[in-house]
């Protein structure tokens, strides 16, 4: 159990949105729009092409464990850095969109 929960506005980008469908979105950066309405924006790459967009969160995302929140449903979002998601996609397409925006 936790002994202090973490705003999701404290979560050091880039984090994972995922979903329990194995889909997911790569965040760089997530606002507060309203007490339940959180604005997450993200990025994604087509054949080395990249887009922003933007995803809504409709509710508060609870902090369960050291970088990982839980919405409803499943979906849950982690700090990317972390070591066990070393292997996962979106650290590939975070390095490239790095490159590609300061290269």
């Amino acid at each position: 159990m936790l002994n202090q929960r973490i705003d999701i506005l404290e979560a050091t980008a880039p984090l994972l949105l995922s979903m329990p469908d194995n889909a997911w979105h790569l965040v760089i950066k997530i606002e507060k729009l309203e007490a339940e309405h959180y604005l997450c924006h993200c990025v994604k790459s087509h054949n080395n092409n990249f887009t922003q967009y933007t995803k809504d969160i409709l509710e508060v995302p609870f902090h369960v464990a050291d970088n990982i929140w839980e919405l409803s449903y499943g979906v849950e979002i982690m700090t990317l850095m972390d070591d066990s998601l070393k292997d996962h996609p979106a650290r590939v397409l975070w390095q490239n969109w790095n490159t590609h925006r300061h290269g």
